[in-house]
Parts: structure tokens; sequence; C-alpha cells
């Protein structure tokens, strides 16, 4: 498998986009049922303003898409990486 630039910014977008919008249903979910209200407090302990309502859904949405975006992007490159070190 031949591993170039496109395939670590796709995997990025993808992980990104998926914990992106997770973080933000549940912080949706949390203020208008109640329910994943410890997780979005612990969340909040990472992503600083990550709360409860509608900004802090935003805030999550924003922070947990660049975070899963980067640490998509170094793992594909890291496995990339590896399998040109490993033939």
């Amino acid at each position: 498998m031949k591993a170039d630039f496109k395939t670590p910014v796709a995997v990025g977008l993808a992980l990104g986009i998926y914990f992106g919008i997770g973080l933000f249903i549940f912080a949706i979910t949390a203020r208008l049922f109640g329910y994943c209200k410890i997780f979005v407090s612990f969340m909040g302990t990472f992503y600083i303003g990550y709360k409860a309502n509608l900004l802090g859904a935003f805030i999550g949405l924003l922070r947990g898409f660049v975070d899963a975006f980067v640490g998509g992007f170094i793992v594909t490159r890291l496995v990339g990486y590896f399998q040109k070190k490993m033939k």
C-alpha cells in the first residue's frame, strides 16, 4: 500500500468530523435531556469552554475536530513511515 499525503488528511478529516459532531451531540443532549452530563463535565476539563450549552457545544465541535484531525493525521503518517521501513 502506498501512503501519500492525501491519505493522512482524509483520515484526519474523517476522525475530526466524527469526534467533533459527537461532542456537539453530547453537549446538546446534556442540555436538552440531562443525559451525558458527567461525560460533558469530564470532557470540559480537557476542552476549556466545553459545556452543556449551545456555545459550549460549538466549542467542543471545533476543538474536538482539531484534536482528532491532528491525532488521525499523525497516526496515519506514522503508519506510512513504518510501512516503508518494514520493506
